[in-house]
């Protein structure tokens, strides 16, 4: 019975820590390469765990920064 709750503990403190700081960053980033976007941007590179400035296609309006401090203090964890 320890076992199960020390394992479940476990679970639960793992969980917890994959989730990410905010929704916003979870969201596709659009390609970076191919075209250029007239405006400044920066973008949340998740599987890198890192902001990255946006210079493509695909914008989607939602993980995209007008900033670098504020794609950091959003995402970057």
């Amino acid at each position: 019975m320890k076992l199960l709750i020390l394992l479940f503990v476990f679970i639960a403190l793992a969980s917890n820590s994959l989730a990410l700081k905010n929704e916003i960053c979870g969201l596709p980033n659009g390609s970076r390469s191919g075209c250029r976007a007239h405006g400044r941007f920066w973008t949340y590179d998740s599987q890198a765990n890192k902001c990255v400035f946006y210079t493509g296609c695909g914008f989607n309006g939602f993980n995209f920064f007008n900033s670098k401090e504020a794609c950091i203090d959003n995402c970057v964890e």
